[in-house]
């Protein structure tokens, strides 16, 4: 089962618009002023705290990777039993109705370690076994098949292909 995207912080908020980044790397703006008219549409009056701007900024990220706003306050009734909560919205309606702004581009490992390997003139096999691994595993991280641990990153690169590793943070 494919999981959903959660949110995982708020970026920005800026004229009823929620810049967000999502635990799928993307960073997705919602839009709130068309929700606010189908809730106003439909009314619907758990939300109409939200059309001021003050209360609607004062927005935060819930346990549950979702938005939601602590100081309101709602009532839920579920089989006859009233139970008091905070208003927050579901998730997957937020990423239906967001729009995407950026996305998270994931590094290229396996491509630059395939250059490094051809590059150093050694096959597959060579790599493995110089660096304690299976050649099954080295094609499977060139193919972009497999995850790569920093330790393994590491013995791949010094000890199978007899490189220096080095990694940067921008």
């Amino acid at each position: 089962m494919k999981r959903l995207p959660r949110i995982v912080k708020v970026i920005s908020i800026r004229n009823f618009i929620i810049k967000t980044l999502w635990n799928n790397g993307e960073v997705r703006d919602i839009d709130f002023k068309p929700l606010m008219e189908e809730w106003k549409e439909n009314k619907e009056e758990m939300y109409a705290p939200l059309y001021d701007a003050k209360i609607f900024r004062s927005v935060s990220v819930s346990p549950e990777h979702t938005l939601c706003w602590p100081k309101i306050k709602i009532k839920l009734v579920f089989k006859g039993i009233t139970k008091e909560s905070t208003l927050d919205l579901d998730p997957d309606v937020l990423y239906e109705k967001s729009k995407l702004t950026e996305k998270y581009e994931r590094p290229h490992i396996g491509l630059i370690l395939k250059a490094a390997r051809e590059n150093a003139g050694l096959s597959q096999t060579q790599v493995a076994q110089n660096s304690g691994t299976s050649r099954n595993y080295i094609s499977r991280i060139e193919n972009e098949q497999s995850d790569i641990q920093v330790d393994t990153l590491y013995k791949i690169v010094t000890l199978g292909i007899g490189k220096e590793l080095q990694v940067s943070i921008k």
